[in-house]
């Protein structure tokens, strides 16, 4: 249960860093895959996302024209969150420092 907390608090770090712009679903795994498995990577990333912390697109791969692939964004609650503006969330342990 914890390592799930530490993975959110990661992916909200790292969506932080690349804000105000998203990051597609590959570039995500290919960064964490090594630490997280990639069922708890997706998991995670819906947890987030059903909070309101990130927010999750889809958009039409370009080069394979009937597929689509996913883009996350961090929210306004989600930034929020990781300055201290709203109380912590149990479900998140944010790295701080």
């Amino acid at each position: 249960m914890i390592k799930e907390n530490i993975l959110r608090g990661k992916l909200l770090d790292l969506l932080w860093k690349v804000y105000p712009d998203g990051i597609d679903i590959k570039s995500v795994v290919s960064i964490l895959f090594q630490y997280h498995r990639v069922d708890d990577i997706l998991t995670s990333l819906e947890y987030l996302t059903d909070k309101k912390y990130i927010l999750m697109k889809e958009h039409p791969d370009p080069v394979v024209k009937q597929e689509k692939f996913k883009w996350y964004k961090l929210t306004p609650h989600g930034i929020d969150l990781l300055e201290s503006n709203i109380p912590d969330d149990p479900g998140i342990i944010i790295p701080r420092g």
